[in-house]
């Protein structure tokens, strides 16, 4: 199954819970999503580096995995920023779209708990929203294995405790979900302002993990690079 099936039955099962779909349709201004509780504490992503480690055509990258914990926390954390007669229902959406991630995950080969398959996934996901496209599954492997060495490299995954490290990988997961759903349920139900707050809050959420011009970033088949 594709990254767009699946996020695809995500958007068409969230769609059919009418409460969850209010939230999730934009009712609540995916402009929320600025204001969520995302700490990203590893370092950003220099895309000439990334771009250079995409080009040497290394398989060796290896999984990144995080600790799972007895209970997700993030889903609920992130709904803090939506009102709070909805937040349970917004965190039940956003704990079904980690779930979801996780066929994802092995859908591509992916170890399940990998910071570097989750740090690639909201990559994708905010590039989907930012653009209003689709994307290609078949760059997918190659923006995974980049993130992988990009975070492998970095002196801050290695001072993080696993708690938090955990905390990210689910954070990095659902927003890329949301962002990629709310891309295709604009694509079945066109909104022009949920559409422009939409690539708003993706153009914000990637500037937090990637300095420089947005506009020129590609993803092809050696991963994330400048035009």
């Amino acid at each position: 199954m594709s990254i767009r099936m699946v996020v695809l039955v995500s958007v068409l099962m969230l769609s059919s819970l009418p409460r969850v779909a209010h939230a999730y349709w934009g009712v609540y201004d995916v402009g929320n999503l600025a204001a969520l509780d995302f700490s990203y504490k590893l370092s950003r992503i220099q895309t000439k580096i990334a771009e250079r480690a995409g080009k040497s055509g290394s398989t060796a990258s290896k999984p990144l995995p995080t600790v799972e914990r007895p209970r997700s926390t993030a889903a609920r954390e992130l709904a803090q920023a939506y009102p709070a007669a909805e937040r349970e229902r917004v965190a039940q959406l956003f704990a079904t779209l980690l779930q979801k991630y996780g066929e994802i995950e092995d859908r591509f080969s992916i170890r399940r708990g990998d910071i570097g398959g989750a740090l690639a996934a909201f990559i994708a996901g905010n590039m989907m929203a930012m653009r209003q496209q689709d994307f290609p599954d078949e760059h997918f492997a190659a923006l995974v294995r980049q993130m992988r060495e990009h975070i492998g490299r970095d002196p801050a995954y290695r001072r993080i405790d696993a708690h938090e490290m955990r905390r990210t990988y689910e954070q990095l997961a659902i927003v890329g979900m949301f962002m990629a759903a709310t891309q295709m349920a604009l694509a079945q139900q066109p909104d022009e302002g949920l559409r422009e707050r939409s690539m708003g809050a993706a153009r914000r959420y990637l500037s937090t993990v990637i300095p420089g011009d947005l506009d020129r970033l590609q993803i092809t088949a050696d991963g994330l690079s400048q035009r």
